[in-house]
Order: C-alpha cells, then sequence, then structure tokens
C-alpha cells in the first residue's frame, strides 16, 4: 500500500456510488469486472484527469504535412499550440526558467547532433525564430534539469562515457560555447560551463535533484547476453548547497564534489541480491574507485565498469526521472522513472518478435533504521513498480508528475508498425502515445489505480518526448522529435516545440485529494 501521505483517487470506493446504471452492470454476472473499471476511468476523465474523454486508440499513420500541430491528436477538451519551430529536429528534454509558474525561457537539448547541442527558447518571440545555441560539441544531449541553486544541467545519452555539465547563468550566455575535449570537459567559456566528473559517467537520461545537490540517475542501458541493464545511481554532494540562489560562481555549486552510490536491492541483512532482487529495500553502496578502470586518465568516473565489478541492481534501460510533487509536499523523497523494455511492433498488432514490457519504478528513500545506519547516504532506499506495461502500453521513455494531483504522464517510443493479419498480410502504422496515471489509492498495492491515452503522435516518423507540466498543472510542453518532414529541410532547426493546455485542476483540490468527487456526476 502506498504510504498515506499521497492523496490518490480511490477508485474502488468510488464504486459504490456510481448511481444505479453503474450497478446494475457491475452485478451482471458476464460482466468483466476490468473492463467495467476501464469504462469508469474514462466515464469519469474530467474529474481523475482534467479532460474530457481519453483517446479510444492510437492514432494511424502516416502523417507527413508540414504542420507540425497537425502531427498530434489530443483528447478532447485539451489544446495545443506552436512554442518554437526553431529548435533542433531532435531536440529533447525541456526545463523551464527561471521558475515553473512563470517561465520566459526554456532550455533543450538535441539529441542526435553536436551542434547544436543545448538551445534557449525565448518565450517572447516568434516560434520560427526564438531558439538560440548555446551550447556545441556534446555528443546525444539528452536530459536536462534547472537546479534549486539556480543553474541548468545537461548530460549525454552517449554510452558509457556521457558526461554532465552545469551552466552558470545559462539566461545570459551569449554562445554558443563550445565544448573542445569531452573527456576533460574543456571548452570555450569554463566561467559559464563546468564539466561534473565528481558525479562519474554513464549514459544520462534522468535526473533526480535534491534541494541540497543531491541527486539520482540513472544508465540508460539494456541487459545484454545475461550481464544486467542500466543501474541507478546516487551522488552525495561534499559540501550540501545551503545558500541562496542562484549561484554565480561554478566554485559554487553542490556539484564540484562528492561521493557516488550504487543500488542494490535486498542488499540489508541479506546475501540474496542481484538478478531477480528488483524491487523492496536496498542499500546505497559506495562506488570502488579502487577497481579496475573505474577511473579512466582523465579523471571520469565510469560507473558502468564499476557496475559490472559491485553488480549494482540493473534495468532494462533506465529512462527518464522525475520527483513526485506530492510526497514532496509531506517531507517524503520519491522518485520514479521509465524502464523502457523493447517491442518489435505496436498495439495489437499479432506479430511480436521481442516483448519485453514496459515499467515505471518508483524509489522512496527511507531514513535509516538502526540496524543499518548509514550516516554518508542517509537514508535506504525501497523500489517498487507502479506502473506495469501491457499490450496497449509500451516503450515507456519520459514521465513527468503533473503539479497538485500527483497524476504521472508516460511518453512512449515504439515501434509503429503493428501487423493485423498475417494470411492476407494486412499491417498499419501506430504513433506512440502519452499516457495519464493515476496515483496509487488506498487499495492493498503500490500499483496507479488506472491510466488512460490522451494524446497520439500521428506522424509515425516521429516520437514525443520531454513531456514537462508549468507550475499550474493546466499546461505542459512537449516536442514531437526528428519529424522526417523537418529533417528534410536541412542543418538548420526545424523542430515541433508545442505547448498542450487545458489540463483542469481542481482549485480546492490541490494536493490530489478527491473523496469530494461526485462521482453521478
Amino acid at each position: 500500500m502506498r504510504p498515506a501521505f499521497i492523496g490518490t483517487s480511490v477508485l474502488m470506493t468510488g464504486l459504490v456510488v456510481l448511481g444505479a446504471t453503474s450497478i446494475t452492470r457491475a452485478s451482471r454476472p458476464r460482466t468483466d469486472f476490468g473492463t467495467f473499471v476501464e469504462s469508469q476511468l474514462s466515464e469519469h476523465a474530467e474529474q481523475l484527469f482534467g479532460f474530457r474523454q481519453p483517446l479510444d486508440e492510437s492514432a494511424l499513420g502516416p502523417f507527413d504535412g508540414p504542420d507540425n500541430l497537425q502531427a498530434i491528436q489530443v483528447a478532447p477538451g485539451l489544446h495545443i499550440s506552436l512554442v518554437s519551430s526553431s529548435v533542433a529536429s531532435a531536440a529533447d528534454q525541456i526545463a523551464l526558467w527561471p521558475d515553473d509558474s512563470h517561465p520566459r525561457f526554456l532550455f533543450v537539448c538535441d539529441e542526435e547532433t553536436s551542434t547544436p547541442a543545448v538551445q534557449r527558447v525565448d518565450l517572447s518571440k516568434p516560434a520560427d525564430s526564438n531558439a538560440t545555441t548555446i551550447v556545441t560539441g556534446l555528443t546525444s544531449c539528452d536530459p536536462v534539469r534547472r537546479t534549486p541553486w539556480g543553474t541548468i544541467i545537461v548530460a549525454e545519452e552517449a554510452g558509457a562515457n556521457g558526461g554532465l555539465y552545469e551552466l552558470i547563468d545559462p539566461e545570459h550566455i551569449a554562445g554558443p560555447i563550445n565544448v573542445t575535449n569531452r573527456a576533460l570537459g574543456t571548452n570555450t567559456d569554463e566561467l559559464h560551463l563546468v564539466k561534473r566528473q565528481a558525479v562519474g559517467s554513464l549514459s544520462f537520461e534522468s535526473f533526480a535533484v535534491r534541494s541540497d545537490g543531491t541527486m539520482l540517475y540513472g544508465d540508460e542501458l539494456a541487459p545484454s547476453g545475461g550481464a544486467a541493464g542500466g543501474g541507478i545511481y546516487k551522488f552525495v554532494p561534499a559540501i550540501p548547497f545551503q545558500g541562496a540562489a542562484p549561484i554565480s560562481l561554478p566554485s559554487q555549486s553542490p556539484l564540484v564534489s562528492g561521493s557516488v552510490f550504487g543500488l542494490r536491492v535486498a542488499a540489508h541483512g541479506s546475501s540474496n541480491w542481484g538478478q531477480g532482487a528488483e524491487t523492496g529495500k536496498g542499500a546505497w553502496v559506495a562506488v570502488n574507485l579502487a577497481g579496475a578502470n573505474v577511473v579512466d586518465a582523465q579523471n571520469n568516473i565510469i560507473l558502468r565498469n564499476a557496475q559490472t565489478l559491485q553488480r549494482f541492481t540493473g534495468y532494462y534501460r533506465p529512462e527518464d526521472m522525475d520527483i513526485d510533487p506530492i510526497a514532496a509536499a509531506d517531507g517524503v523523497f520519491r522518485a520514479c522513472w521509465a524502464n523502457t523494455g523493447r517491442m518489435s511492433h505496436t498495439d495489437s498488432s499479432v506479430v511480436e518478435n521481442s516483448g519485453v514490457k514496459a515499467e515505471v519504478m518508483c524509489l522512496v528513500e527511507q531514513p535509516p533504521s538502526a540496524a543499518a545506519p548509514n550516516p554518508v547516504t542517509r537514508t535506504i532506499p525501497s523500489v517498487d513498480r507502479f506502473v506495469v506495461g501491457s499490450e496497449e502500453r509500451r516503450m515507456f521513455d519520459n514521465v513527468a508528475f503533473q503539479p497538485h494531483t500527483g497524476n504521472l504522464v508516460v511518453l512512449e517510443d515504439n515501434s509503429v508498425t503493428s501487423v493485423k493479419s498475417v494470411n492476407p498480410p494486412v499491417t498499419e502504422l501506430r504513433g506512440n502515445d502519452l499516457w495519464i496515471c493515476l496515483p496509487d489509492g488506498k487499495d492493498d498495492d503500490v500499483l496507479t489505480d488506472g491510466c488512460v491515452r490522451f494524446a497520439s503522435i500521428r506522424d509515425t516518423s516521429a516520437e514525443p518526448t520531454g513531456f514537462i507540466f508549468d507550475g499550474s498543472g493546466e499546461s505542459a510542453y512537449v516536442i514531437i522529435q526528428h519529424r522526417a518532414i523537418n529533417d528534410t529541410l536541412g542543418a538548420g532547426n526545424h523542430g515541433a516545440l508545442i505547448k498542450i493546455s487545458g489540463f483542469k485542476v481542481k482549485a480546492d483540490d490541490r494536493r490530489g485529494h478527491d473523496d469530494d468527487w461526485d462521482w453521478k456526476k
């Protein structure tokens, strides 16, 4: 059961007051109860999710027209607008600046090129001319976050050697700053861009950053040949941040120095840790810097080598990560991330050649017990599955919590080919979907109480990425990444950064509680 500090929608409690029609349906002996519950998610979408009705199925492709707004289908009651067509076509994750409530700028990474690597989007300017390149020379820049101390961090999804960089005073970088040596972090303006070697190197896609500089992140690595997939790591700063933001000098950042720990689940008081032990309580184990090839000649900590030596718990391509705002408001640190899995075809296909289901995992930092004190990490990590993939929900990539409600958005990065019939052969293209999932209620499990599809990408050459809500929870930004028609326009920036608005957040329900909802309406 999810702890009581997180207010949630309690679907099963609501069923007893659904009205005569719903009660009759539930009492029919041949009615499938799971299908009935799914129907209630749809019928009460406005109360649960803040829009009128979810989409019944993935968008049918292909759409290859030039209008970026036609490349996505959204649920009734939601609206879309173009924010920038001048970001890179492969723009990825997004950070809001200077805050979530009144952003003036967006910062984005470019996953596929080194020029640009990082861009700043001025929301006051026209969509076709509002992106400025401020960093070049990185490889596969993917995650980007605004830190509590007033900087922007970006990192590379570049295998074992991916690095993390910090931008000081990013609003005023005239740029572009060019990284001339990735191994060393050498660049053309080291007062405003610094490689943070202390956090280690891996294939970055996720961050969960605490106010003092403590940080969780994962290695986007698939298991192979029996070797474990990507690990989850924790950085604890040597000097926690306790000052006022924003910092003005690179030396003021808590990322300057610290210790790195790898996650082992089932590692307290037991030798039964390893493959198969992915959920439950665990321990943060200090990375052994003296291990073979863990620290390279340029002083980078190669965490993938540390995982091989120390056998940290592995997951199937840990991707994006976000912090639960409802838990945080109650003083509990809970971070959830996507394990993407692998599928060869999209939903409802009669052919599937892989079939490793996606999942969303959540880690809660619990205080150490007297039997297992850890004065350095100060916590015991506990991991649970929160969203389980299905035939409809596949290859999770980005995740984002909605402020005030605790609902979690999950994006797909899936194959788009669906085989409808083998004899005769019939195929169709289905776009990647955007889902929104309820928190766990007071039932006897730790899983979401249900998910619905609220958007789908019509352009089957593309995928959604970088989804992030603003502070109201009523609007969000998302990128339709690498549209083929945009790629054909050449080396310039021809992307598709859009805004989805119209989510309803009840003014008297700002902490996720829904006990007062009238299910009869």
